[in-house]
């Protein structure tokens, strides 16, 4: 096995571990903000996707997309998850493409002479605006029901879309931040360090 695939088996295995971890330990992975969580998850799935490329970045957001599905069942984050991420629709697919836009994206920017670092913000905003809107949006698509709508801290004649939007400006957009200020980062010596490997 040459050594590029050795530390890509690595790094992969230890960014899966990472997120297990954040699933597992309260405030690691989540942080509860009124009905849904602010997830911290995705800035490991953009780091795969930025550090090593998109397969990698799909297969740690499949990974995490799974657990989401799972834990929607055995242990929910907060207290929409039993009604949404039971559909793997909304708990996997999302993940999956974020993996693929940070990866995707940031290749992309860096064939077109971007700076790695600004290369790794374009991809790690992109890919928490694809996860955001994409749950959100089918949220919106599968569940227009007043179960969901309360779950979510409608109250009155709050619709679905209201509560959403609101979800969208105190959850999406702090992770949006994180997400483009924190995963060159992290993303950065590792893609150097890989970089290296397949010279």
């Amino acid at each position: 096995m040459t050594r590029h695939k050795t530390f890509r088996l690595v790094v992969d295995a230890l960014l899966m571990a990472i997120v297990l971890l954040q699933n597992i330990l309260p405030f690691l992975g989540y942080i509860p903000l009124g009905p849904f969580s602010m997830t911290l998850i995705g800035l490991t799935v953009i780091v795969a996707g930025t550090a090593l490329g998109p397969k990698d970045g799909m297969a740690i957001g499949l990974f995490w997309g799974l657990l989401t599905f799972i834990r929607a069942f055995t242990w929910p984050s907060s207290p929409v998850a039993p009604l949404i991420f039971t559909n793997p629709l909304i708990s996997v697919l999302p993940r999956f493409l974020m993996g693929l836009a940070a990866g995707g994206l940031f290749l992309w920017a860096r064939h077109h002479q971007w700076s790695d670092r600004h290369a790794m913000q374009l991809g790690a905003g992109c890919a928490a605006l694809v996860n955001s809107l994409l749950v959100l949006g089918l949220v919106y698509l599968f569940y227009q029901t007043p179960e969901v709508a309360s779950a979510f801290g409608a109250k009155g004649n709050q619709t679905l879309g209201y509560v959403l939007m609101i979800s969208l400006v105190t959850n999406a957009v702090p992770e949006f931040i994180l997400d483009v200020l924190v995963a060159p980062l992290i993303a950065g010596p590792l893609r150097k360090r890989w970089d290296q490997l397949n010279v």
